[in-house]
């Protein structure tokens, strides 16, 4: 009996913390700083240029490494099928000398190491670290461009949150003035006409809120994808705030052309082109490397027995004829030099002209803030008014129906254009840098 008992209560126990914690899990809140956090690391395209860094310095490295000597070994073993011999005269059926042994063996010890490349070394260095920042500055757009996204994602949740709220509280409103109208109905004080009216107000209403719910679906599983995860219990946190950005159109375009990740890309890529053009028109000046060589071989000079020999080389390689290949080259990275320039001067223009929009449309949605915000106090005291009058038999059905339609819309209106005025203020975020 005492097992039992026993058994039972670890049963209980159990159960209460499974359920702690199923009310732990549903309760959970996504903030927008989290969802942040979430995405830049579990974003696929923020995975990517990660990777892409680090090849860029693997091949930093590798450009390094030309400045080191080589040591290389080469082994070889061979066999003869038959061992070629030279026939002389001399006594009776003459003489066979083998000029080799079926078996060989031969072992190669390499030493190089460049002594001068007319500065190849040093420019293909440079070019490597360039490209590496490159890269990096192409991290840093990449997670400035999820960052956005997110932002966007997660500012359109709270709108059809915000918009599923005033759905809800229109169609409260709407029924309890059915209810009004009911009661009035029901002594005779308003037509049949009104009742009906309210009744189909009432049920307009209802596919409206059907619809803000899916919306509110949609908008979840869109933030979902950019965060990877899923959110089907999450709850999301977070409110469309009004907070004026106190900066200037002139200092937005001054910080966007000198903190822009894109720019810093372009100008880093401009200069490992004028380094690549450095390198062009060098390629075919002279070089210099020592050469050292050990070699350790069976049989050695004819011998069957293990000998050694070594030598140092100086080695100078030098161009005499290329065909105009070199020519070709140099021309080739003047061309690239210049385009790389031309789109540094066009993206220049286009992020001017992309501060210029996002900084307008943002103080063009702060004018439509405080007028939506003034729409929608008015648009209450209508609503209070109009329902007063209606009870005390002074005002139409009509009347508060379309007091009320007013307020709904005033409330979604000024929702929206939080939303618009977020989102323009995380575009021009996104435009300086």
């Amino acid at each position: 009996m005492r097992n039992f008992f026993d058994k039972r209560r670890v049963m209980f126990l159990s159960l209460v913390i499974f359920l702690s914690f199923l009310g732990q899990a549903q309760g959970k809140a996504l903030t927008l700083e989290e969802a942040i956090k979430m995405a830049l690391s579990n974003n696929k395209e923020i995975l990517i240029a990660k990777e892409k860094v680090k090849e860029a310095e693997q091949a930093l490295r590798i450009a390094k490494g030309g400045y080191f000597p080589n040591l290389g070994l080469d082994v070889t073993y061979t066999h003869l099928s038959e061992v070629p011999s030279l026939s002389l005269p001399g006594p009776p059926g003459g003489l066979e000398i083998e000029m080799g042994k079926q078996d060989s063996y031969l072992s190669k010890l390499t030493f190089t190491q460049p002594l001068y490349t007319s500065g190849r070394l040093g420019l293909t260095c440079r070019q490597a670290e360039l490209n590496c920042q490159k890269v990096k500055e192409d991290l840093v757009s990449c997670q400035n461009e999820v960052i956005f996204q997110v932002k966007e994602a997660f500012y359109s949740v709270i709108l059809a949150q915000d918009v599923l709220k005033v759905t809800r509280q229109a169609l409260k409103q709407a029924e309890r003035h059915l209810k009004v109208v009911e009661e009035l109905f029901r002594t005779g004080a308003v037509s049949r006409f009104d009742l009906l009216r309210s009744q189909v107000e009432v049920a307009n209403l209802k596919p409206d809120l059907i619809r803000a719910e899916n919306s509110l679906r949609l908008a979840k599983e869109r933030l979902a994808n950019l965060l990877c995860i899923t959110l089907d219990s999450t709850k999301i946190e977070g409110e469309l705030s009004f907070e004026p950005v106190d900066i200037s159109l002139e200092e937005a375009i001054d910080r966007a052309l000198r903190e822009r990740s894109e720019l810093k890309s372009l100008r880093l890529q401009r200069e490992a082109s004028e380094v690549s053009l450095s390198l062009a028109r060098i390629w075919n000046l002279p070089s210099m490397s020592l050469v050292g060589n050990y070699q350790y071989e069976n049989p050695f000079e004819g011998r069957d027995e293990w000998g050694s020999e070594w030598n140092i080389n100086i080695v100078l390689s030098l161009s005499l004829f290329d065909g105009g290949v070199g020519k070709a080259r140099i021309a080739r990275r003047k061309s690239q030099l210049a385009q790389v320039e031309l789109s540094l001067q066009q993206l220049e223009e286009g992020i001017i002209l992309e501060v210029k929009r996002n900084f307008w449309e943002m103080k063009a949605l702060e004018e439509v803030i405080y007028a939506q915000r003034k729409n929608v106090e008015q648009a209450q005291e209508a609503l209070s008014i109009a329902e007063s009058r209606y009870a005390n038999g002074t005002a139409t059905n009509l009347e508060v129906l379309d007091a009320q339609l007013a307020l709904t819309r005033a409330r979604t209106n000024y929702v929206k254009a939080l939303y618009d005025y977020n989102v323009a203020k995380a575009k021009l975020e996104r435009a300086m840098k």
